[in-house]
């Protein structure tokens, strides 16, 4: 399997999760939020633009255990950040999924 269908899986089912948690909270609104979705997309960016300068974290990406430590975390930190904060969290990080896969998407198509 390549790292892009690999990595695009692993978001696909977090995103599913994300949007399944907004669903059974009542609160799928709360992903056409403009200020929410602009966050989003601005950490998206952040964190991708991590991988593409010059530091560690892409060879770290490619530890088993880094990946699936990160996709825990993005489940667990968005749902202990919506309790504190509510569902906009939540909501934040589903628009930085869509980000990711439009990333992919150019990334792939101007390979």
């Amino acid at each position: 399997m390549s790292e892009y269908r690999r990595d695009a899986g692993v978001a696909l089912l977090c995103g599913v999760a994300l949007i399944g948690y907004l669903g059974w909270s009542g609160a799928i609104n709360a992903l056409w939020s403009v200020p929410v979705a602009a966050i989003g997309v601005a950490v998206a960016v952040g964190v991708e633009a991590l991988f593409v300068l010059d530091t560690p974290v892409g060879s770290l990406w490619e530890r088993r255990g880094v990946r699936t430590g990160s996709a825990v975390a993005l489940l667990v930190g968005a749902a202990g950040l919506a309790a504190v904060f509510g569902p906009s969290v939540v909501a934040a990080v589903c628009w930085g999924l869509v980000t990711y896969f439009v990333i992919l998407a150019v990334t792939l198509r101007y390979r």
